[in-house]
């Protein structure tokens, strides 16, 4: 995999008291516990394993061992937060290179030491780039791009260059992962934020809102060169949730 800009090795100091005392309780057992779990349930939703497990190589077919893999594959967490979507995905993609990116966010301890003991390569990269330039990645190198509750966070009008830049990186047999609230009404919205504020104090005062509806959605992926391979709703609490694999459409 072509990495041509540096990793961001030392923690970004570009929060205040409240993102410092979030990020303290992150450290506990039972906070880290509950972020595993989540990240386990969006990996699972949006299907990573399932489809790219299959195309992990093994020296030895139908061995499934870590010190059995020939190649593994490349993995970009946009929005990757405090680094637990990462971990999750080194666990059920043995062998593989994990990259992240979060302007917001960083690892926290309890992932960084989990990450550095058992991670074939994981790391974020520099906090300077962001998800309308993907610095340093190569044209069609990624197998997977995972883009969690991310896209409704940023401004509308660099919507369409994010979309682009996982165009281009994305291989042509590659998948882009993506979860997303869904809101069909303005009222809808409107309740989504408000709950969502609560959920992501650490950039609630900074982020904007954008909601679409499951529709909306397939509409825009396909209008910018992406093509639905499956998705599904869900609603576990009064957020609606859309999850969304996606494929580049073949020129």
């Amino acid at each position: 995999m072509s990495i041509e800009s540096p990793f961001n090795s030392i923690p970004p100091q570009r929060h205040g008291l409240r993102e410092k005392i979030i990020r303290l309780g992150s450290r506990l057992e039972m906070v880290d516990r509950a972020l595993r779990q989540r990240a386990e349930w969006m990996i699972t939703e949006t299907g990573v394993q399932k489809y790219l497990a299959p195309k992990i190589v093994y020296k030895e077919p139908g061995v499934l061992k870590p010190n059995n893999i020939e190649k593994g594959v490349n993995v970009l967490c946009i929005g990757a937060g405090k680094g637990h979507e990462m971990d999750e995905i080194d666990q059920v993609l043995p062998g593989s290179t994990v990259l992240g990116l979060d302007p917001h966010d960083y690892m926290t301890e309890p992932v960084a030491r989990r990450l550095d003991q058992l991670a074939n390569d994981a790391t974020y990269l520099s906090e300077n780039v962001r998800a309308e330039h993907l610095e340093g990645i190569a044209d069609n190198s990624l197998d997977g791009v995972t883009f969690n509750f991310v896209l409704h966070h940023i401004d509308k009008q660099i919507h369409d260059k994010i979309i682009d830049e996982i165009r281009r990186v994305l291989k042509k047999d590659g998948y882009v992962f993506m979860a997303e609230d869904l809101a069909d009404t303005k009222e809808e919205a409107e309740l989504v934020e408000k709950i969502d504020r609560k959920v992501n104090m650490e950039i609630c005062d900074e982020a904007p809102h954008n909601y679409r509806s499951m529709e909306q959605w397939k509409e825009y992926f396909l209008k910018h060169g992406l093509q639905v391979v499956e998705s599904h709703e869900q609603k576990p609490n009064k957020v609606r949730h859309g999850f969304f694999v996606l494929q580049l459409i073949q020129e």
